[in-house]
């Protein structure tokens, strides 16, 4: 690129809606390397090949959020040039290698599949779309800068560009949400608000009596009309897509794409009714309604994570002539061509995550002294917490098929019989590094893949990689004291060394900068964090559980995020005279939470670790529940239904004292590990098989209410609304004992705090 032409990209790219117009790179400042790291995950040059043809790039074929993996990240770039290729019909010498771009190889020759000449059959020459509503994509192709062939390199050129790959060494992939949700929010917004929001002359939702006069009333009648309009939806992609493509389409895809929505109809009709009807008689209340629903509404959970395989495999459909004609028939008849299948699918995504937020305007507009106030603050929790739930489920599942991808790209990778990759807990972290194994004295370029019980060392070849050696690491600790070497301008100068614990063995690793070292060694600590919590106080009454269905803790009633391998399961019940501590530790971190005040502000920055997203802003004075405190630096915490981290430094934790008789806990003692600890490896080819915990067993502690009506904390029967009530205007550390009520858990006893 000459000097200003990587200027005119940005502006091209801001024309095509791929970067937004605030970006850094636009700023008068800004240099290219600006731009560099906003292309460098493949993210948005793969979103740009869908601006300019819709559907070019399958969804199943890149990671539209790869979160600082280089894996990922080379993935996108690959699925970018293979459609230059296939779809655009770029010559391979025009084209660029996938490390050439992710590392900033010679940026400014990275210019041509950016160009005009490569794009311009698909500007206004291309022939008009089936679809209306995608033709205006058509003059993104056109207005780029002028073909730059022949153009002459001088030397500013040079010093523009001849440093970006240093640049690139020296700082990190940048975590790019708000610019992902730029590229792709704003049309699947158009969507939802021309489905959900169009006006309606067949029915009135609210009597003659009942027109909104105040921003409440307003309030409710979007909730209303919205929910019919969504029913709507729902109905139509049965009685115009379900209906006429059963059949024709294969029932294994047929069952993929069209997974839970006949389901979802039937909820939403009664859930509609109910609105209806809570706001015309008043019974039930309005908020009773959402609470009541909370369950019935997980069914999004794996509606959401299936919505990517719906979609893929409607695109494969879409080769086939003859079915392509049958689903855009079905598309003329539903919506006169206007919107594609795979496009009303994800209406209903998009649906379950207004919820709370049309509460929340609701509650806004609602009077704190109103009687229906504190309910309609409780149905928002629900609403929070299902969104949440929604969210971690679709991303498990994105780690899970994440986890799949890696251990099929590692060819010659031997498992154990009846295991796989995803047996050794969540995918943290890759990337290239050097290793130097003490039993050899060669240092040898490796790409490495982290999970929470094992750290894999590969050789990349291409697109694939071959498998060398493998670390457990609950055999190994971290020792960080190495400096780097005094070779000033030397890259992979920054050590840290993984030592067995009996010291027989020992690998020392070379990062490219001290951040990346730093980086590293926080992300071991963390995967270690995972499967020994330092939270748990050294108990080792603790394994990674996968739940199968949705569960509530059994301690603060809100749903258990992240079902893969992120939650404890107490397999031995510790007796307490009060109550057992069931459910006492999930997610890594403490149910109950600690309450906090910010005695600095935090907004954002620094930003944290990227495993630990997003950031939870607030200002000096703010109260935060505070859930997580596993990492001494960064803390997890909640504020007004946000979720996110923040440096530990900014809050202080309110100190509670109880009285000895409150809390009396027997520790009756646990076992270590001892003989269940993973085998040590056999072989350069073989994986060990995952280390399981050994659990010693024990009597179930029973809790009779007989003998606990006599204590002033034991409440008998009562709801958990009502106990909460109680509560409030109690100090914080205030707790009783109450006999559940819940139809699902009627005669447990649960803990109210």
């Amino acid at each position: 690129m000459a000097a200003d032409e990587w200027r005119q990209c940005v502006d091209w790219l801001v024309q095509c809606q791929i970067l937004p117009s605030d970006h850094k790179a636009t700023k008068r400042d800004a240099t290219a390397f600006d731009l560099a790291q906003a292309l460098r995950d493949g993210v948005l040059i793969c979103h740009l090949l869908n601006q300019l043809c819709p559907g070019s790039v399958d969804t199943k074929d890149f990671s539209p959020r790869p979160q600082m993996s280089q894996f990922l990240c080379m993935k996108n770039i690959r699925t970018f040039l293979q459609t230059c290729s296939k779809v655009f019909h770029l010559r391979e010498i025009d084209l660029f290698q996938p490390h050439d771009l992710f590392d900033v190889k010679d940026f400014r020759k990275l210019h041509f599949p950016f160009s005009s000449r490569a794009f311009g059959p698909y500007g206004g020459s291309r022939e008009s779309s089936d679809h209306p509503y995608y033709n205006d994509l058509e003059r993104l192709a056109t207005g780029f800068p002028p073909d730059t062939k022949g153009k002459h390199y001088d030397d500013d050129d040079e010093d523009i560009y001849g440093n970006l790959q240093e640049l690139a060494i020296e700082n990190d992939l940048e975590d790019q949400e708000d610019i992902y949700d730029t590229v792709y929010q704003e049309d699947d917004e158009k969507i939802y608000d021309d489905l959900c929001y169009r006006p309606s002359s067949k029915r009135q939702s609210m009597a003659p009596h009942q027109e909104p006069k105040t921003k409440r009333d307003h309030c409710i009648k979007e909730l209303i009309d919205t929910e019919k309009n969504y029913v709507d939806v729902l109905q139509m992609i049965v009685t115009h897509f379900i209906k006429p493509l059963r059949g024709i389409i294969p029932s294994t895809e047929f069952d993929v794409i069209f997974a839970h929505i006949e389901p979802l109809l039937e909820v939403h009709k009664v859930f509609s009714a109910e609105l209806t009807k809570a706001v015309s008689t008043g019974k039930p209340r309005l908020a009773d309604v959402f609470i009541n629903s909370k369950t019935k509404l997980l069914l999004y959970g794996d509606f959401c994570s299936n919505l990517p395989h719906a979609q893929a495999h409607i695109d494969e459909l879409c080769q086939n002539d003859s079915v392509r004609g049958k689903i855009q028939e079905c598309e003329r008849k539903a919506n006169e061509g206007k919107f594609r299948l795979r496009d009303l699918l994800h209406v209903p995504m998009q649906r379950v995550l207004k919820y709370h937020l049309l509460m929340r305007e609701l509650i806004k507009n609602t009077d704190r002294s109103h009687d229906e106030r504190q309910e309609l603050e409780m149905a928002l929790e629900a609403m929070q917490d299902l969104s949440l739930y929604v969210n971690e489920v679709k991303r498990d599942h994105e780690a899970l098929q994440l986890i799949e991808e890696i251990q099929d790209s590692i060819n010659d990778l031997k498992m154990p019989a009846n295991t796989s990759l995803k047996d050794y807990g969540r995918f943290q972290k890759d990337g290239e590094l050097k290793v130097l194994s003490h039993m050899d004295s060669r240092v040898r370029n490796r790409h490495i893949f982290l999970f929470d019980k094992v750290m894999l060392m590969c050789k990349a070849r291409g697109e694939t990689y071959s498998f060398k050696d493998a670390i457990v690491l609950g055999e190994y600790k971290t020792d960080d004291s190495a400096g780097p070497n005094d070779k000033k301008g030397e890259k992979w100068n920054y050590p840290f060394i993984m030592v067995k614990h009996d010291k027989r063995m020992a690998f020392t690793f070379f990062a490219k900068t001290e951040d990346q070292r730093q980086k590293w060694i926080e992300a071991i600590a963390l995967a270690l964090d995972n499967t020994q919590p330092a939270a748990a106080g050294g108990l080792r009454n603790y394994i990674m559980h996968t739940f199968e269905k949705p569960k509530e803790c059994d301690v603060c009633g809100k749903l258990l995020r992240d079902k893969y391998l992120s939650m404890y399961k107490q397999s031995y019940l510790d007796m307490i005279s009060l109550y057992s501590f069931r459910g006492i530790f999930f997610q890594g971190y403490l149910c109950q939470v600690s309450k906090g005040k910010a005695v600095q502000p935090y907004k954002g920055s620094p930003p944290p670790p990227s495993s630990m997203r997003p950031a939870l802003m607030f200002d000096k004075d703010d109260v935060i529940d505070v859930v997580s405190q596993a990492d001494k630096d960064w803390w997890k915490g909640r504020r007004q239904g946000e979720e996110g981290w923040f440096p530990s430094r900014c809050v202080n934790i309110f100190r509670i004292t109880r009285k000895e008789s409150y809390l009396h806990v027997h520790n009756t003692g646990f076992l270590t590990n001892g003989d269940s600890s993973p085998q040590t490896l056999g072989g350069a080819a073989a994986l060990p098989p995952p280390a399981p915990h050994s659990v010693r067993k024990g009597p179930d502690y029973v809790n009779d209410p007989n003998s606990l009506s006599a204590e002033s904390w034991y409440v008998g029967e009562m709801e958990r609304p009502a106990a909460q009530k109680q509560l409030d205007a109690c100090p914080d550390g205030t707790f009783l004992i109450r006999c559940s009520t819940n139809p699902a858990r009627r005669g447990e006893l649960s803990l109210s705090i």
